[in-house]
């Protein structure tokens, strides 16, 4: 594989492979369990069905799937998270990952599956704005993915497919990079297994420490 320093830019996804918040995911989720009087999820249970759109999570653990419910869920889903994501920090290692991948002259960008207005809140909560060109969220709460955006956020940095790295930590990350024509590394230490992660065929690493290493 390429060195990362051989790219111009780096696309990374937000939630849990720079913002570290698995475990209020899962809280969130148990809360949505407990409203329905049902037992919480594991840890590993979690990591084991979590998967966009995130509609098939829900149909996983057998929560209804209709438009009306599947929307109830979401915003409840979501209210727990949001009262809790400033609880959420930084993967270890991201910031001055971040910061070496600007001192080797690429520019950095997001693609998340996170409500815009909400991403573009907690990226400046976190001081980091300085380190990106753009960010890109979707239009709504209900995660149904990214990969469909992909194409046009390249293309929106004037950058051949090749020129462009995706950084994200779930099997729909080697899907949005496929979908911009971008090479892909996912960071095992977000919201899927490791094996799950291997099976896209992508590059993998355990940690910020290291992708960093691959400069």
């Amino acid at each position: 594989m390429r060195r990362l320093a051989e790219y111009k830019h780096v696309v990374w996804d937000w939630n849990g492979t720079l913002l570290d918040d698995l475990h209020i995911c899962l809280d969130s989720l148990n809360a949505l369990l407990a409203l329905d009087d049902r037992a919480p999820v594991t840890r590993e249970r979690y990591l084991e069905v979590f998967e966009f759109p995130v509609i098939k999570v829900y149909r996983a653990l057998g929560f209804p799937t209709d438009d009306r419910s599947f929307k109830a869920g979401s915003i409840a889903y979501m209210a727990y998270y949001e009262s809790r994501r400033h609880e959420a920090g930084l993967h270890t290692g991201a910031r001055e990952t971040l910061g070496a991948i600007r001192a080797a002259g690429l520019g950095q960008s997001v693609l998340s599956a996170y409500r815009h207005d909400l991403l573009e809140t907690i990226v400046r909560d976190h001081g980091l704005g300085d380190f990106f060109t753009g960010l890109s969220g979707n239009g709504d709460i209900y995660a149904a993915g990214k990969a469909e955006r992909a194409r046009g956020h390249r293309e929106a940095l004037g950058l051949a497919p090749h020129d462009v790295l995706y950084i994200g930590d779930t099997v729909h990350d080697a899907e949005t990079a496929a979908a911009m024509g971008a090479d892909c590394v996912l960071v095992a230490h977000g919201h899927q297994p490791r094996h799950k992660l291997e099976a896209t065929g992508s590059r993998i690493v355990a940690d910020f420490a290291e992708l960093r290493a691959l400069l």
